[in-house]
């Protein structure tokens, strides 16, 4: 990452939201495994069969979610420009 800050705090800042975008993605990865993994037990308990559409659907939302998190999609120069964008309007307000 190669972002240019005027401050510590407004680094620490912007690494924070990162952090928490990455957290949230983790819980979201949990809950994903142990919905689909007990909704597909019920399924073969019950002479079902597993849902793979549930596994397929959700796991597409999943993986985007994960590529938003950890910034595959994101293009680091353009988010720190939006950032100092911020900033700045943040400091005339």
């Amino acid at each position: 990452m190669n972002t240019t800050f005027t401050s510590a705090p407004e680094r620490n800042e912007f690494l924070m939201k990162i952090a928490r975008r990455r957290v949230k993605f983790q819980k979201h990865a949990i809950v994903y495994l142990i919905v689909c993994s007990v909704i597909s037990l019920l399924c073969l308990v019950s002479g079902g069969r597993v849902p793979v559409d549930l596994w397929w659907a959700w796991g597409i939302g999943l993986g985007f979610h994960g590529i938003g998190a950890y910034g595959l999609l994101l293009d680091e120069q353009k988010a720190t420009e939006e950032y100092r964008k911020l900033i700045r309007q943040e400091r005339e307000n």
